[in-house]
């Protein structure tokens, strides 16, 4: 994919960057088949964040229309900040259809980034359609700062073909394997089909798995299932509405195991899958 970052900004593991509001010009929107764009900005300084965290995006020329900013998980970082976008109501629209310079205010580093991986376990990344921007993010980000230990296996998941963006960058990165729930392509199922063989060849070959997870409410919920039942670490990525992105609003609640409620902006998005209600929705 065009668009990788150029600065040792990203991938240090060093204590997340304060959040900052930056104004930047997109240098460069690219098309994913009909559904998916990945929109690329220029920073003339560095965006310093880490794989797992998130920007709220607003375009400068929008108006009163839509008011609130977007919460997008961040694909890269450093010089060439990127976001991957799929149209699912009038924000992500305006996302999808901006022109090379135009002008966004991105409030970032923002959230949680993803826990470090144990050098003697084995990351495995589950993703389901957009929720694989994170996890490239953390593929790069493994691969830059985890030498000698093992490339992580991604395990993605669709409901067709044309639903798996940017599989090409997260197999650079990573061993990957792909279900699509009409068969189109790789696996005929749901990608937990794909986690439980897996997690049955990691024990057979002695190694032991961590997990982390993107994607719909309703895969994570069943990756977070086999995780438990298994006594697998596992780590997801929580994402909810909001419209601050750093807990003011207190608009993006979600439900805890045994009661209560954490903050997905402040608290998240990344955390222990094994503290959330997924009964009750994220």
């Amino acid at each position: 994919m065009q668009g990788e970052p150029t600065t040792s900004a990203e991938g240090s593991l060093g204590a997340p960057a304060r959040k900052q509001l930056h104004a930047l010009r997109l240098g460069r929107r690219d098309s994913i088949g009909s559904a998916y764009q990945v929109l690329t900005f220029e920073a003339a300084e560095p965006l310093v964040a880490r794989a797992g965290q998130f920007t709220m995006v607003r375009g400068a020329a929008w108006g009163d229309a839509p008011l609130l900013a977007r919460p997008m998980s961040l694909l890269t970082a450093g010089d060439r900040p990127s976001i991957l976008v799929k149209v699912v109501g009038e924000g992500t629209r305006r996302l999808a259809q901006a022109a090379s310079g135009e002008t966004f205010h991105l409030l970032a580093p923002l959230g949680k980034p993803w826990s470090p991986c144990p050098a003697d376990r084995r990351p495995v990344l589950v993703a389901g359609g957009v929720g694989v921007a994170p996890l490239i993010f953390l593929a790069r980000e493994l691969a830059a700062t985890g030498a000698g230990s093992p490339r992580p296996l991604a395990l993605y998941g669709a409901r067709t073909h044309a639903d798996l963006p940017l599989d090409r960058d997260l197999a650079e990165h990573a061993e990957l394997r792909i279900a699509t729930e009409d068969g189109s392509r790789g696996a005929a199922g749901r990608v937990t089909v794909l986690l439980e063989a897996a997690l049955d060849e990691l024990v057979q070959a002695g190694e032991a798995p961590r997990i982390y997870t993107c994607g719909p409410d309703r895969m994570m919920a069943a990756v977070a299932a086999i995780a438990a039942e298994r006594g697998v670490p596992c780590e997801a990525s929580l994402e909810t509405p909001m419209a601050c992105g750093y807990g003011v609003c207190l608009g993006c609640p979600v439900s805890k195991q045994g009661g209560g409620y954490l903050y997905a902006c402040t608290e998240g998005p990344c955390v222990d899958a094994a503290t959330i209600d997924w009964t009750r929705g994220a």
